[in-house]
C-alpha cells in the first residue's frame, strides 16, 4: 500500500467513475452529498498520522481518534462518484467547504453540463458562508435549513400546510412559499415527516425518562438533607441539566422550594406541552432550493435522495461485507489508500448489484448477492491422461438454476 502516491488516487477513481457512467448510462442529473466519520483504534500516542483525531463522533465513540469521508453519488442508484478523507477534528459544515471545489472540478472532468445539475445536501452542511459558495458555482441546489432557525416560518406554514402526492401510495403535508435568505430570495418547503416525527417523540421520551430518574435522585438526596449546594446553584445546575436536550425544559416542570436543608425538589411531565410541541414543531423539515421551476413534489424526492449516500455509509459500516474498518494502518498515507480501496470496492459490488438489477431483474439486497456468489465454487481436476500426462481443468461446482442464470449473466467463467 505504500507504494501508491496519494497524488494519484483521484485520477484513479475518475477514470473508473467515467468507465461507470459510460458503461451502465448512469444519470447525473441530481447528485447526493454527505459526510461521516469512522472511528479507529490507532492509539492516542501514535504520531505516525495526523488525520486520526478525537471529534464529535456519530456512533458516540468520543474516546477514539477518528477519520472524516466525505462522498458524492448518484441519485437514482447510489453510485459513488468522488470520496474526500479529512481530519477528525473537522466538523461537517468546514469538510464542505473544502470539498465543494473538488466537486466542481471533478464534475467537470466527468464532462457534465454543470447548469444541468441539482446538488443535494442536508443542514450539517449548511451555513451562509458555504451557502455563498454554492450559489457561486453554477450547480442548483436542494438543501435544509435547521429547524430552529425558521421558527417564524414554520409558525406561519401551521395553518397553511396541503397534501402534496409524491407517488401513488404516498402524500404528504407541506407549505411552499419563496423568502430573502443570506442576501437571496429562495424557495422555501416546510415538509411534515410523520416518520421524523415520531422518531422525535419517541427521542423525547427517553430522554425524559432519565432526566425524571436524575431528578428523583436529587429529590431523594434533598429529602435526607445531604445536599450541601444552595438553592441559587441547584436551580441554576437543573436547568442546565434540562436545557437544550430534547425540549426536556418544556417537558418537565420542575418546582425547588423552601433554604438550605429544607430544600424540597417537585416534578411533573407535562403531557400537554408534548402534545403541543407534536402537532405545532416536531416532524418539520426545512427545505431550501432554486429549483423554482420543480413542483413541490419534486424537491421532496430530490431530497430524500439522502437516503441513497446514507445508505452507502451504512454499507461501508457494516462489518459482514464492504466495511471501513477496522484500519490496520496508521499513516496517513495508508489511510488515504484504505479509504479509496473501501470506497472503490463498494462502487464494483454495487455496479455488480446493479448488472444482477438490470439483466435478470434481481430483487434482494446487494449483500444477498454477495452472499450468494460467495457460496460458488471453483475447483480444479487433475486428470492422468497417457499422451499428456497430467491434465489440469477447472470446473464451477453444481448450482441452484437461479444462480447459475446470475453467473451466466455476470460474466464468472468457469
Amino acid at each position: 500500500m505504500d507504494q501508491v502516491p496519494i497524488e494519484v488516487l483521484a485520477a484513479i477513481e475518475r477514470e473508473i467513475v467515467a468507465s461507470a457512467i459510460e458503461r451502465f448510462s448512469l444519470p447525473l442529473d441530481t447528485i447526493l452529498y454527505d459526510a461521516t466519520n469512522f472511528f479507529t483504534f490507532i492509539a492516542s500516542t501514535n504520531a505516525h498520522c495526523k488525520l486520526p483525531a478525537r471529534g464529535r463522533n456519530k456512533q458516540k465513540r468520543h474516546d477514539l481518534r477518528q477519520l472524516g469521508v466525505a462522498l458524492l453519488c448518484t441519485r437514482r442508484d447510489g453510485i459513488p462518484l468522488m470520496h474526500q478523507m479529512y481530519g477528525g477534528r473537522v466538523p461537517d459544515a468546514h469538510s464542505f467547504a473544502e470539498v465543494l471545489p473538488l466537486i466542481r472540478q471533478r464534475l467537470v472532468d466527468l464532462g457534465r453540463d454543470l447548469d444541468s445539475l441539482t446538488l443535494v445536501y442536508d443542514k450539517g452542511n449548511v451555513s451562509q458562508l458555504n451557502q455563498g459558495l454554492v450559489d457561486q458555482t453554477k450547480l442548483h441546489y436542494v438543501a435544509s435549513l435547521t429547524a430552529s432557525s425558521q421558527r417564524a416560518l414554520i409558525t406561519e406554514a401551521n395553518p397553511l400546510v396541503q397534501s402534496v402526492k409524491l407517488d401513488e401510495d404516498e402524500s404528504v403535508m407541506a407549505y411552499r412559499t419563496r423568502r430573502t435568505i443570506w442576501g437571496a430570495e429562495r424557495t422555501l418547503v416546510i415538509v411534515v415527516s410523520e416518520t421524523l416525527r415520531a422518531g422525535q417523540i419517541r427521542g423525547i421520551l427517553q430522554h425524559a425518562a432519565s432526566a425524571k430518574k436524575w431528578l428523583q435522585d436529587l429529590a431523594d438526596t434533598l429529602r435526607r438533607g445531604k445536599q450541601k449546594r444552595d438553592r441559587a446553584t441547584l436551580q441554576r445546575d437543573i436547568e442546565t441539566r434540562l436545557m437544550g436536550r430534547q425540549h426536556l425544559s418544556e417537558v418537565l416542570q420542575f418546582n425547588l422550594s423552601g433554604t438550605g436543608r429544607t430544600l424540597t425538589l417537585t416534578w411533573e411531565f407535562d403531557q400537554d406541552a408534548l402534545d403541543a410541541l407534536a402537532r405545532d414543531w416536531l416532524g418539520r423539515l426545512v427545505l431550501v432550493t432554486d429549483r423554482d421551476d420543480w413542483s413541490t413534489a419534486e424537491i421532496i424526492r430530490a431530497y430524500r435522495g439522502q437516503t441513497h449516500v446514507e445508505a452507502v455509509f451504512a454499507h461501508m459500516k457494516d462489518p459482514m461485507h464492504v466495511m471501513l474498518r477496522p484500519q490496520y494502518h496508521w499513516t496517513d498515507q495508508k489511510l488515504h489508500v484504505h479509504v479509496f480501496t473501501c470506497v472503490l470496492s463498494y462502487l464494483l459490488a454495487r455496479l455488480l448489484h446493479l448488472r444482477a438489477q438490470q439483466a435478470v431483474g434481481y430483487t434482494r439486497s446487494m449483500e444477498r448477492l454477495l452472499d450468494t456468489l460467495a457460496q460458488v465454487r471453483r475447483v480444479n481436476i487433475v486428470r492422468s491422461t497417457q499422451k499428456r500426462g497430467v491434465r489440469v481443468t477447472s470446473q464451477l461446482e453444481d448450482v441452484d438454476p437461479d444462480v447459475a442464470k446470475l453467473i451466466e449473466v455476470l460474466g464468472v467463467q468457469p
